[in-house]
């Protein structure tokens, strides 16, 4: 069955998939973050997700981004949120130009937005376990809003 993306269920089945593959994120390394991903369309979408040490423990669907404390937020079209879905989906993980590092400097397709120093030092720093997050959709049936 397929999970609708942007959606709370899409994050959440992420989140189930990290938790069944935890020796996989255990090798990564805790990480500590709250951050945001911002998916813009017609109509925009934000949610906020929670990792604690080696889970993510917390998904949530905002209003705003000052619903939560963010430490940092990703932002970008919806377009290019499908392009890196479908990268991941074809090859188990991305092609070099569609990994989140990638997409968030090479041309600044995905904003990375923060308020503090120490937010956007959190991206870099748990960038491993976030991209392992967001890999979990290598498998996942998606159905495009």
């Amino acid at each position: 069955m397929a999970i609708a993306f942007p959606s709370l269920d899409f994050f959440e089945e992420l989140a189930r998939r990290m938790e069944s593959n935890a020796a996989e994120f255990e090798k990564l390394g805790f990480c500590d973050t709250v951050m945001g991903i911002k998916v813009d369309g017609d109509s925009s979408h934000l949610y906020s997700l929670t990792f604690d040490v080696f889970d993510c423990s917390e998904v949530r669907e905002l209003s705003r981004a000052d619903d939560a404390e963010l430490d940092f937020l990703l932002e970008a079209p919806l377009p290019l949120w499908k392009e890196m879905f479908e990268s991941i989906q074809k090859n188990g993980r991305p092609d070099p130009a569609y990994t989140l590092n990638s997409l968030s400097h090479v041309g600044d397709r995905m904003r990375v937005v923060y308020d503090d120093p120490e937010g956007h030092d959190k991206f870099y720093r748990f960038m491993a376990t976030i991209q392992a997050f967001v890999d979990q959709a290598s498998d996942l049936e998606i159905a495009w809003a």
